[in-house]
């Protein structure tokens, strides 16, 4: 075959296209892939730990024996550390090292008439976590995790409704969480780590005067010592 023929034969060889264009995709199609990945894990972590929130403060609040004297409620080491293992179980197969807890007994009194405060009753924690002062909390509607105030429905008259007066369990969850895909290609030292935080709240659900979950623990704070 003459040169010439040689070269058109070459211009018009498509052969491998198809895998050179495939190559150069590639990494784009990666990249949006892993992406989307790492956000529904981002996006599932959220929801759990959403639903870790919900649940610290339910169960405490549904602590219906216990108390000093029949029909009163108190809690434990035993049961706050089985209320706060429920968190490992949801956030699964999350780490939870890193997941910092802190449940609190909440009191919503009227010292005067026309006034409402809250007060922290008693505060316990995992892992590091900061700790509800023993203090009268501020009336703030503040984003989530405020440990010295509580939302002013709590506190002042909303649509004409007077607050209601009782003990309310509060659980503050503060989670960092960190991608899984480190994306080595922008160059990351270490994968960055997005700080997650919720609070959840539930009143004490027994009946009994006053209604109050007495403090047995060990672990944690009680702002009403030396009795229960």
């Amino acid at each position: 075959m003459a040169p010439a023929s040689r070269k058109i034969t070459l211009a018009q060889d498509d052969r491998g296209i198809a895998a050179v264009e495939f190559a150069l995709v590639l990494p784009l199609m990666l990249m949006i892939y892993l992406g989307l990945v790492e956000l529904s894990r981002g996006m599932r972590a959220a929801q759990k730990l959403d639903l870790v929130a919900h649940t610290l403060a339910d169960l405490t609040a549904q602590q219906l024996t216990g108390g000093s004297n029949t029909g009163q409620a108190g809690l434990t080491e035993a049961d706050i550390t089985a209320v706060f293992s429920a968190a490992t179980t949801i956030m699964s197969p999350l780490p939870t090292a890193n997941l910092k807890m802190t449940i609190s007994e909440v009191a919503i009194t009227s010292p005067s008439a026309g006034v409402w405060q809250a007060k922290t009753t008693w505060t316990v924690t995992r892992n590091s976590a900061t700790a509800r002062p023993c203090q009268i909390l501020t009336a703030q509607d503040a984003t989530p995790v405020s440990f010295t105030s509580m939302p002013t429905s709590y506190t002042t008259v909303t649509n004409g409704v007077n607050p209601t007066v009782g003990p309310v369990i509060v659980a503050d969850v503060v989670y960092n969480y960190s991608p899984g895909v480190h994306f080595e290609i922008f160059k990351w030292g270490s994968p960055p780590t997005w700080t997650m935080q919720r609070t959840s709240y539930a009143p004490v659900r027994n009946t009994y005067v006053p209604s109050h979950i007495q403090y047995f623990m060990t672990s944690g704070v009680n702002c009403q010592a030396p009795t229960p």
